[in-house]
C-alpha cells in the first residue's frame, strides 16, 4: 500500500551521493595501505640484501661470536620492515628478532618464523659465502604494514565519512525546512494541552438520519479552473472526486478515507489556513484530494488508508497543530476532525460526506474530543440499504 504525499527525489540523490563517496574513501584509503605495502616490499628486499652482504663481510669477527652478534643484531634493529633473521652455519642455525618472542618459535635450539597478521608469508632466503662455514644460508620476514602510516589512513578516512555524513546532514535539514509549511513554529503553550479522544464506535442512529443533498458551493458562479487561490480543490469539486475515487478503491478493493476539519470558535485567516493546507498535505494525502469547505474548514479525501491508520495520522496531526499554531488572540488553535471510511461498503459520496459531516459536528459539540470518526457496521448497512431500498 502507498502513502499518498509528494516526495522529492532530493533524499535518493543525497543517498546516492554519499554512497559514492563512501565506497570512494574506503577506496582511496585502501590504496592508499596497498601502495604503502608495496613500497615496504621493495625497501624489505634492499634490506635484506645489506643483511647478506653483512652477515658474510663480519666473519672476520668470527662466526656466531659476542661481536658477530651484536652486529647482526644492531643492523636488523636499524631496518624500517624487517623483523627477523635465521642464519645458518656449518653448527647449526640462529635466530635473531628486532623484538624479542614477536617473530621466532624455538624448538629447543632450532628457530623457525612465526605466521600471523602483518609478517611476511614467504620469508627471504638467500644462500650466502661465509668464511670457515659450509651451506651457510640467510632468511628473514618483514613486516608490510607500517602501523604508523594505517592508524594515520584510517583518521584521514574517517575526517572524509564525517564529512559525508555530515554534507547529508545539512542537506537534509534544508531539505525539511524548505518544505511548504516549514515555516510554522513549534512553540509549547505553558498551559494544559486539550487531550486529544477517539471515538470509533458504531452509532446506529446515523443510520435513522436522513441524507439531505447539500449544494455545498454556495458562491454564485462557477468556479474558474480546478483549484482555488489557496491552490486546492474547489468546494463544488469535492462530490464529484470524492465519487470517481470511490469507484477506483471499490475496482482494486482498497479503503478510503473522507476527512472534514473545522474551527469552531474563530475564523481562520489566509496565512493560518495556507499553513494547515501544507500540514495536512504532508501528513494525510496528495494536495489535489484537499478541498475547501465554507470559508473556515477543508476536506480532504484519503485513498489506500485505513480509517484507523487515518486516525493515528489525524492524532499526531492535530498534537502538533494544538502545539504550534496560535489564533489572532494568541490561544492555541481551536479545531476539529470528521471522518468516515468507504469500510468494504459500495457507499455513494453523499453518505460518505454526511457520515463525516456528523461525526465533526459531534466533534465540535463535545470539545473534549477534537476527533470523532465514524465506523460503519458493515452488516447494519446492508439492512439500512435494505430496508429503505437504496
Amino acid at each position: 500500500m502507498t502513502e499518498f504525499g509528494k516526495k522529492s527525489h532530493i533524499s535518493t540523490i543525497i543517498a546516492i551521493i554519499c554512497i559514492f563517496l563512501y565506497a570512494a574513501s574506503i577506496l582511496f584509503g585502501a590504496g592508499r595501505i596497498i601502495a604503502n605495502s608495496n613500497t615496504r616490499q621493495v625497501i624489505a628486499a634492499r634490506e635484506f640484501n645489506d643483511i647478506i652482504d653483512l652477515a658474510s663481510s663480519a666473519s672476520f669477527l668470527g662466526f656466531m661470536s659476542r661481536p658477530y652478534q651484536e652486529t647482526i643484531q644492531d643492523a636488523l634493529i636499524s631496518t624500517e620492515t624487517l623483523l627477523g633473521v635465521i642464519i645458518t652455519g656449518s653448527n647449526g642455525e640462529f635466530g635473531f628478532e628486532k623484538n624479542y618472542g614477536s617473530v621466532i618459535n624455538w624448538n629447543g635450539d632450532v628457530p623457525r618464523f612465526r605466521t600471523g597478521f602483518g609478517i611476511s608469508a614467504n620469508p627471504f632466503f638467500q644462500s650466502v659465502w661465509i668464511e670457515g662455514q659450509r651451506n651457510s644460508t640467510v632468511q628473514a620476514v618483514y613486516s608490510y604494514i607500517d602501523y604508523d602510516f594505517l592508524i594515520s589512513v584510517l583518521k584521514d578516512t574517517l575526517i572524509l565519512i564525517i564529512g559525508v555524513m555530515t554534507f547529508a546532514i545539512i542537506i537534509l535539514l534544508l531539505e525539511i525546512y524548505s518544505k511548504p509549511g516549514s515555516s510554522i513554529k513549534t512553540v509549547y503553550h505553558k498551559a494544559e494541552q486539550k487531550p486529544v479522544y477517539t471515538d470509533i464506535n458504531s452509532s446506529s442512529d446515523f443510520y435513522d438520519s436522513e441524507i439531505i443533498e447539500v449544494d455545498v458551493n454556495k458562491k454564485e458562479g462557477y468556479p474558474k479552473g480546478l483549484y482555488s487561490p489557496r491552490g486546492i480543490g474547489w468546494e463544488s469539486y469535492t462530490k464529484e472526486r470524492l465519487d470517481s475515487e470511490l469507484h477506483r478503491c471499490s475496482s482494486l478493493e482498497e479503503d478510503l478515507v473522507f476527512i472534514v476539519m473545522d474551527s469552531s470558535r474563530i475564523k481562520l485567516g489566509e496565512g493560518l489556513l495556507r499553513n494547515l493546507i501544507s500540514e495536512i498535505a504532508s501528513t494525510f494525502t496528495l494536495r489535489d484530494m484537499i478541498f475547501e469547505k465554507g470559508d473556515n474548514g477543508l476536506s480532504l479525501i484519503v485513498p489506500s488508508l485505513s480509517l484507523e491508520q487515518c486516525i493515528e495520522k489525524a492524532e499526531i496531526f492535530l498534537q502538533k497543530v494544538q502545539t504550534s499554531l496560535f489564533d489572532n488572540s494568541g490561544d492555541l488553535l481551536d479545531f476539529f476532525i470528521g471522518m468516515s471510511s468507504r469500510a468494504g461498503r459500495l457507499v455513494e459520496a453523499s453518505r460518505l460526506m454526511f457520515e463525516a459531516d456528523e461525526a465533526l459536528a459531534r466533534a465540535q459539540k463535545d470539545t473534549s474530543s477534537p476527533i470523532i470518526a465514524f465506523k460503519s457496521d458493515p452488516e447494519k448497512y446492508r439492512n439500512y440499504i435494505r430496508r429503505n431500498n437504496v
